[in-house]
């Protein structure tokens, strides 16, 4: 190739550079869009589980407090109050103290 047709592909060249810098920045806008996109339904979703978990935080404690297992034992378990003497307290010697 002579330096006369060397020199007429430069502008081809730029153009060709141009372009393809045009169409990655297109690209690269597009996967950003694309990304908010995703972390915004990601976020979406981790509020809903967030909910979800308070949700059956408050069931939980609701279901475990004292009085209602106190009155689930006594009224379907049929059992009683602890009375004085009952617990017996067992350590590693085998020595029983009563309470």
């Amino acid at each position: 190739m002579s330096q006369k047709q060397k020199f007429n592909l430069f502008p081809l060249i730029s153009i060709v550079i141009v372009v393809f810098a045009l169409f990655s920045m297109v690209f690269l806008q597009m996967e950003v869009r694309r990304l908010g996109y995703v972390l915004l339904k990601l976020t979406r979703e981790h509020k809903s589980f967030q909910d979800e978990y308070r949700l059956k935080s408050m069931r939980f404690a609701k279901i475990m407090r004292p009085e209602r297992l106190r009155d689930l034992a006594i009224n379907r378990l049929t059992l009683n109050e602890i009375k004085s003497g009952q617990i017996i307290y067992m350590s590693g010697d085998k020595i029983a103290m009563r309470e």
